[in-house]
């Protein structure tokens, strides 16, 4: 466990919880700007429905592994630095869709997710060194409510910018904004990372372990349960986020500005949820049974979503998508002040990194799955497949673990 004793070093709570935070929504900003700007992109590029969900699987296939090697090199640049130079290579990596070549375009999308990688477990270190453990779950939710604002900012700007200037101008936007955050941030790198290198173990050369560090994980009782509930999770929020506004276009026979209002409850509910549960979690101390809760709301939530229809009112739409979007969607800031609590400050990047490797994992694979079953069965069974999908996962974190204390 993560001890809590007073550090050697000076704590900057508001310091590394404003670096990372503000990191967070522009590299979620760069790393969803390309969903958002596709219907704009020229036929030529590739990327139509087909090719955007193979840019999107490659895209978290380079986020699981950017995320590990970030871990191992933590320690050796800081994480602040890390997770500069990540942002620096996603807007690179994005503005290679400027060439309009499909074979680089998709050659972009590893790098993009290459480039979020060091978010995860740079921000987790940051925040575990310089917040009371107490209050852990709530600045983690808080750091993590980045992730639906970054995608809020990209979503507003680059329609606004695009029906003025075009597709070159908007993504030139996201990537300038990118930039400048990264000259801004400059300055809390010398309060943040000085000593994280200074106080850094030898180095030692990379392993293919460090790579795909499932060993991290096996070592450890609770971590096994937090990496397959992450998984499943992890599937669960990119199901619905993909095919949400598709299933109520087609099955409730709605507009788009319909169905994208609906996605929008479902984001503003899951940005509101984060702080939510981590303050709650802080309150009670019971980060399984709120983490199962997550994976048992979410099953309920799609079971009914899937009896949605033409006849269905609009307002249990938005409430179904505001369930949703808690459950599917909630759950991030306490699963990763979780991992930080079962570990040594030492280990704490690794483990991050090792769960979150399971989570992408999900995301790749997730929607892969979702639409084998739709192509068979339709969404009835789909949706109840991811049911039972993410029952699992809340039902495998409640497992009491035989080497670790319960939460």
């Amino acid at each position: 466990m993560s001890d809590p004793a007073r550090p050697t070093y000076q704590r900057r709570p508001a310091t590394a919880l404003g670096a990372t935070l503000l990191l967070q929504i522009v590299a979620a900003a760069l790393f969803s700007a390309t969903a958002v700007v596709a219907p704009a992109l020229p036929p030529e590029l590739g990327l139509d429905e087909s090719g955007l969900g193979i840019f999107g699987a490659l895209t978290f296939a380079g986020a699981m592994f950017g995320t590990s090697v970030a871990a191992f090199l933590l320690t050796r640049h800081g994480p602040v630095r890390l997770i500069q130079a990540g942002v620096l290579l996603s807007g690179l990596a994005l503005a290679v869709l400027f060439a309009g070549i499909p074979a680089l375009a998709l050659m972009a999308a590893v790098f993009i997710g290459i480039g979020y990688g060091p978010n995860a477990p740079g921000g987790s270190y940051l925040l575990s060194r310089h917040t009371h453990p107490a209050r852990r779950s709530l600045i983690f939710s808080i750091k993590q409510s980045g992730v639906p604002a970054g995608g809020a900012l990209v979503g507003i700007l680059i329609p606004l910018v695009e029906a003025e200037h075009g597709w070159q101008a908007a993504v030139s936007v996201i990537i300038g904004i990118g930039f400048l955050t990264v000259v801004v941030a400059q300055p809390w790198r010398s309060r943040l990372d000085l000593d994280v290198i200074a106080s850094a173990p030898a180095r030692v050369p990379m392993r293919l372990a460090d790579v795909i560090p499932i060993a991290v994980v096996r070592g450890h009782p609770m971590l096994v349960r937090i990496a397959l509930m992450s998984f499943t999770y992890g599937a669960g929020q990119m199901i619905l986020g993909t095919f949400l506004v598709i299933f109520l276009a087609e099955q409730a026979a709605m507009s788009l500005v319909a169905a994208g209002a609906a996605f929008s409850a479902m984001q503003i509910s899951s940005f509101s949820i984060r702080m939510i549960a981590g303050w709650l979690n802080d309150r009670l101390g019971q980060s399984r049974l709120i983490l199962a809760s997550f994976g048992i709301v979410t099953a309920v939530s799609v079971t009914i979503l899937a009896t949605v229809d033409a006849d269905t009112p609009y307002w249990l739409v938005l409430v179904l998508a505001v369930f949703c979007g808690a459950g599917a969607a909630g759950w991030n800031g306490v699963y990763l002040a979780e991992v930080a609590r079962q570990v040594p400050e030492e280990q704490i990047a690794s483990a991050t990194a090792a769960t979150v490797f399971f989570t992408y994992f999900g995301l790749v694979v997730g929607p892969a799955a979702f639409s084998l079953l739709l192509a068979f069965s339709g969404y009835t069974l789909a949706f109840g497949g991811l049911a039972v999908l993410v029952l699992i996962g809340g039902l495998i974190i409640l497992i009491p673990p035989r080497a670790a204390s319960a939460a």
